[in-house]
């Protein structure tokens, strides 16, 4: 009899440790972004992917003093790819052989049916006779929330690299 008290007094503890695991969860969910960098020989091009979520980043577009966005809205302000443009060239710097980069805005999508909540925005860096250090400086949503982390692909003179970027580790370096 005494097990059988003690098992049970086990199944609500852990239940409970469940429920408030779940609930902790629940309340500071993961903050992360994905981005995909190739360097494209042909078109001489470093072609960049990046998928985040988008009421986050509209948050770190008014702290660098934007409107507010409404992506994907009715209210969506005009300039909203003007404003996104600028927050993802302070946001994430690239250097090429020792050279700043700008980012060349290409454009944005979301999958209404797959995902109502993330968007991809594209750039690039048109130009690019050849790659031999690529420095890539990643703060992305760090000033929207400091436990964000950012994922990084890298495809580039046949070497493929990923990186996870936090705040305390937001820069990193590849030569060939």
């Amino acid at each position: 009899m005494i097990k059988l008290h003690t098992m049970n007094k086990l199944i609500i503890h852990f239940s409970i440790f469940t429920l408030i695991l779940g609930l902790v969860a629940f309340a500071h969910p993961i903050h992360l972004s994905v981005c995909e960098m190739n360097f494209n020989k042909e078109s001489k091009s470093l072609e960049i992917a990046q998928k985040v979520f988008f009421d986050d980043l509209e948050d770190g577009v008014e702290l660098i003093g934007g409107p507010k966005l409404n992506l994907f809205t009715e209210k969506e302000h005009p300039d909203s790819d003007l404003w996104l443009n600028r927050y993802f060239n302070q946001h994430l710097k690239v250097q090429i052989n020792g050279k700043p980069k700008e980012l060349i805005w290409v454009g944005r999508e979301t999958d209404a049916k797959q995902d109502i909540q993330a968007l991809w925005v594209y750039m690039e860096i048109p130009g690019i006779k050849k790659v031999k250090e690529l420095t890539i400086e990643n703060t992305i949503l760090y000033d929207v929330h400091h436990d964000q982390r950012n994922m990084l692909h890298l495809t580039c003179n046949d070497t493929k690299k990923s990186w996870l970027f936090d705040f305390e580790k937001n820069t990193e370096t590849i030569q060939w």
